[in-house]
């Protein structure tokens, strides 16, 4: 009996260490769904949900985007609050950003447990992607005091995008002798470099590449290639001319990337990239 006691006891006396060190759980308000998608000239919609939260009265959120990208075409209070008591809901319209905010109307205790805040309804105006930050949140209890939590923000990409093909970037001569190039009239020459860009699809994009070069004394340069629209599930072979003299001889280390755009106004990077080097001797 006496060992029965003494086990009971410390299966008791650990039970309350444990209740007592375990780790609180704040509300978390997050973007619903997290990964988002969808081509240009459509529209997706995302929920702003609240979870386990105890008596919230009002809140207020911020939520920015890629103004290239997307623009909000509608915003709206979700059930969570609206459902329960009677709310006044109030939103404005940034070029980047949305900012949203709900409060009780009379003496509530304010709501708990979890639900949707509010929906915002997107645009898409080019393809690329953005994030979908929540910068800023605030929860109030009725007493008007802001409420511990923690956020998740979203993302958004559209499907039409181009990429680096694998491998498929270099330069016209890896050990580059100015003074030899047919076109070297005495003071400079050209070094080609180029690139494989590849439309994923579903759509026409235009695509352009870019090269950044830097030099082993630290001398940067910048190349792009011209733009050029492409077809779904197309490669493309596409070149720019670096200019060389007699003063430029070193080692260079260069970077190739993708660029894409349904508009040809703004353009995102590809995933891929792809690095090589060549040498410039006079």
């Amino acid at each position: 009996m006496r060992w029965l006691s003494l086990a009971i006891s410390f299966v008791f006396a650990f039970s309350v260490v444990s209740v007592a060190y375990a780790p609180v759980t704040l509300p978390l308000v997050y973007v619903d769904p997290a990964e988002n998608t969808a081509n240009p000239c459509e529209t997706f919609t995302i929920n702003i949900n609240v979870q386990d939260v105890n008596a919230l009265y009002s809140f207020g959120v911020k939520i920015s985007f890629n103004r290239f990208v997307l623009e909000v075409t509608n915003v709206a209070e979700g059930p969570f609050l609206s459902d329960v008591v009677s709310t006044a809901f109030v939103y404005k319209l940034f070029s980047d950003y949305v900012d949203v905010g709900c409060t009780t109307l009379g003496a509530s205790p304010g709501v708990s447990g979890s639900g949707t805040l509010f929906t915002v309804t997107f645009h898409v105006k080019d393809a690329g992607t953005s994030d979908l930050d929540m910068f800023y949140s605030v929860l109030l209890d009725p007493t008007l005091t802001a409420m511990p939590h923690d956020t998740a923000s979203g993302y958004f990409y559209t499907t039409a995008k181009a990429n680096l093909v694998r491998r498929s970037a270099w330069p016209e001569h890896h050990h580059y002798v100015v003074h030899k190039d047919e076109d070297y009239d005495g003071t400079w020459a050209n070094q080609t470099l180029n690139a494989k860009v590849k439309n994923l699809g579903p759509i026409d994009l235009y695509v352009y590449a870019t090269f950044e070069i830097v030099r082993d004394d630290g001398f940067v340069a910048t190349v792009n290639t011209e733009v050029v629209l492409v077809g779904p599930n197309t490669i493309v072979n596409l070149s720019g001319d670096f200019t060389v003299n007699s003063t430029h001889a070193g080692k260079y280390a260069v970077t190739a990337k993708a660029m894409y755009s349904w508009t040809g106004s703004y353009f995102t990077q590809g995933e891929k990239t792809k690095s090589f080097s060549f040498a410039v001797v006079p």
